[in-house]
């Protein structure tokens, strides 16, 4: 007989190693960015990216908001959306952006929000960032009722685009921030532990996973 594995009692993440807890400035820089080519690109990434969202109903959240800018192109307004930012610079000019969203603090490793609460969760550009990215995975299936949008670079060809336009050249392309790395193989495969149903779109040099179907 196979004895039940416990659930995991959710437990906060942080930052990784290095980082600072009240950064801002680096998310203006880089969608007021003047490069046409990196512009085109974010078009093209926000265009699937809508594409993978429809019209979003119901109650949505937002894990690791930044400081707004993904958001406020992502849904239309008078979309009903709470934003959790874990930097308080961030998440003050969250706060400040998007008037209309309810930005809170909190760790992705322990949401404040009840089990199957959000019609919809989104995480655009955060599991890259943390040093551990299982949890927040979890977290996010526990509240999910629905369906649970992320995004994240495509490796290697984020790095390779980085090296290309002349950036983190010490760091091979590498973003300083950046401490994980997803391939489509391996982004199907951390979204399959929690969810039934996982698709993957390239958005190059992004990925836009959904996944349906929380596991309980």
């Amino acid at each position: 007989m196979t004895t039940p594995t416990p659930p995991v009692r959710p437990k906060a993440i942080g930052l990784a190693p290095g980082l600072s807890e009240d950064a801002a400035g680096q998310d203006a820089a880089k969608y007021g960015t003047s490069n046409p080519v990196v512009q085109k690109l974010l078009a093209s990434w926000m265009g699937k990216l809508h594409a993978v969202l429809g019209t979003p109903t119901g109650t949505c959240v937002d894990v690791g908001v930044g400081e707004g800018f993904a958001l406020e192109r992502m849904f239309p307004a008078g979309t009903e959306v709470v934003a959790l930012e874990y930097r308080h610079d961030k998440a003050k000019v969250a706060a400040e952006r998007l008037a209309a969203v309810q930005v809170v603090r909190g760790d992705a490793g322990v949401l404040p929000f009840p089990d199957a609460s959000a019609d919809l969760v989104t995480s655009i550009e955060v599991l890259e960032h943390l040093p551990t990215f299982e949890p927040a995975v979890a977290e996010m299936a526990r509240i999910c009722r629905g369906r649970l949008v992320v995004s994240v670079p495509w490796e290697p060809w984020f790095r390779l685009g980085n090296l290309g336009r002349g950036k983190n050249v010490k760091r091979l392309g590498n973003d300083p921030e950046h401490v994980q790395a997803f391939t489509p193989k391996r982004l199907e495969r951390a979204l399959g532990q929690h969810f039934e149903a996982v698709r993957v779109v390239r958005a190059f040099p992004w990925l836009i996973a959904e996944a349906r179907t929380p596991r309980r």
